[in-house]
Order: C-alpha cells, then structure tokens, then sequence
C-alpha cells in the first residue's frame, strides 16, 4: 500500500471518493487546510504513531502551493522535501487540490510525482456518468447494465456529489442481493426527495420561510444528506440567477430557455422567484461559502445548511 498521494483535480466529489477509497477502515483520520495551517504541522503529525490505530491518515487539503495560484503561507518545502525522500514513514499522508493542473515547473511536484501514488480526477463528461456509476457499483461487488446506470443518471441527476451518495445508499438497500435493477431505483430513490425538494426550493423562491422549515424537517426525517440538499439548491440559484440576468438583457423565455438548455416552463418558474439579481448573487456566494466550510471541516453539514437556511 502506498503511503505518499497526490489527488488534484476540479471535482471535489470524486476527489472526496478517491480519499475514502485510501482511507477504508482507518479510523484515525486528521484534516489540515494548508491555505491556512503550515506544511510543518502535517508533517510533524504525520511523523507521530497513531494512539487509535496501527497507522494514521494525514489529509492536507488546499495544497494551492503545487500549482501557480499565489499562496500567502511560507511552507518549509525543504521539510516536505526530506520527508518525501524517506520511505520509511509508516502513516499515511494525502495532499488534494482542486486545480486542473499542477505547476510541472517546481521541483516539490516533480519530487513527489516521482515518488507519491498521483490521481487526477477531472470532472466527468455528462455522457460517461453511466459509465462511472457502473465501475462505483462494480468495485462494491455489484453489477448494473449500461440501461439501467442511464436510468439511475437521469433520475437522480448529473451532480456526482448526489449520485455517489445514492450509490452508496443503494449498496446498502441491495446489500444480500448484488443485481441493480429499475425498480430498486424506484424504491430506494423515493419519489418523496423529489417532491420534497421540489417543495423546499419552490418555498425558498418564494420566501414562504413556514413552508421551506417544513420541507426541510421533513428531508431529514427521511434521511437525505444536508450535502445533497445543498448541492440541489445550489443548481436551483444558479438557473435563477442566469434566467434572470438574460431577462435583464431583453432575452424572452424561449431564447433563454434554448441558451440555457432547459424546459420553457423552468424558465416561467424562475422568472417568479421573488429574488432581486443581487440578492441571488449573493445567496450563491453563501452557498459557495458553506460547501467550502463543510467539505474543509470547519462547520458541521447539517449546522451549516440549517443557519443557511435560517438567513435567507
């Protein structure tokens, strides 16, 4: 097993999946930000036995200093350095950084793409997600044929955040029986999320604050994850606020409807949303803030969509 990776791509999602593949059962499991903590506490940590298990797992995220984005922390790369050059580390260290590229000029990527296990994981073309969802069933022991992988993309949608949490949940439902069929993502995938979220959104756009808390609580009585219900709103923000820019610049339904390759009818429904081009700027920026916040682990998922929820 390799000790040293290197995960860099612009899907946090399938960059969180590859980590959970490294990670398993390891229960010992350390977060730094390295956009504000410096290399040196990781590799300290990382020199240090685990009191919880036979090794640990370092996760230092925003490693922005491998690629050619200005960072404003002096990391020691001699240290970092040195410590890629001794093999003997029993631990496990994982840099990630959401970038499309790494800077191949500096000596620290060279260095450790000599030595680390490096993973690119770039955001999946709409038309090989059938394909993805297979080989994530496949590695789990389960099998499902390319009909009916397309099948569960357009039901649950294109958002992999979404459909990895689905998969996972569909594991579990099949866990004695390892066919996916139709109607397993009929029943596992509940008509209720749908509805609900529908409802939850709809609210939202309206400002209808008693029914939005109501939609919510019933979410999480239902199960569904606070980072789906996230991702869903923040699709739902964006398509208002691109409909309604367009609108701004004289575009009609129609022609907005054939630039943004949607339903005419979701065109009408975001036109209604008693939200200002302003306020749904900044709803977005919030949004990009909480899902920044959760997925470094600075605020709690369901804390976070809950204070969002209650600042609308």
């Amino acid at each position: 097993m390799n000790n040293l990776y290197l995960i860099y791509g612009n899907d946090y999602g399938l960059i969180k999946r590859e980590i959970e593949k490294i990670t398993g059962t390891i229960k010992d499991v350390i977060n730094y930000d390295l956009s504000i903590s410096k290399i040196d506490e990781l590799l300290d940590d990382a020199s240090c036995i685990s009191i919880f298990d036979d090794k640990k797992v370092l996760i230092g995220e925003n490693a922005l200093f491998l690629t050619t984005n200005q960072v404003n922390i002096n990391h020691d790369l001699d240290y970092l350095s040195n410590y890629i050059n001794d093999s003997s580390h029993n631990n496990i260290v994982i840099f990630t950084v959401i970038s499309d590229k790494l800077d191949e000029r500096k000596k620290i990527v060279k260095l450790l793409k000599q030595n680390a296990k490096v993973i690119n994981k770039s955001k999946i073309d709409d038309k090989n997600l059938p394909d993805f969802v297979i080989n994530e069933f496949k590695e789990s022991g389960y099998k499902i044929d390319f009909k009916t992988a397309n099948y569960f993309v357009d039901y649950i949608g294109k958002n992999v955040d979404i459909l990895i949490s689905e998969i996972k949940k569909m594991i579990i439902y099949k866990e004695n029986d390892k066919d996916i069929l139709m109607q397993d993502i009929k029943d596992i995938c509940s008509k209720g999320f749908k509805d609900n979220i529908f409802e939850l959104t709809d609210g939202i756009m309206k400002k209808d604050y008693n029914k939005v808390y109501k939609c919510y609580n019933d979410l999480i009585i239902i199960g569904e994850e606070p980072i789906k219900i996230i991702a869903l709103l923040a699709n739902q923000f964006l398509l208002t606020y691109q409909v309604k820019l367009l609108n701004s610049r004289g575009k009609t339904i129609s022609e907005i409807a054939d630039i943004l390759k949607v339903h005419p009818y979701r065109v009408k429904i975001a036109l209604e949303a008693d939200y200002l081009i302003y306020e749904l700027s900044d709803v977005l920026k919030k949004l990009h803030n909480l899902d920044f916040e959760i997925k470094s682990g600075k605020i709690d998922k369901t804390i976070g969509l809950e204070n969002f929820l209650l600042h609308l």
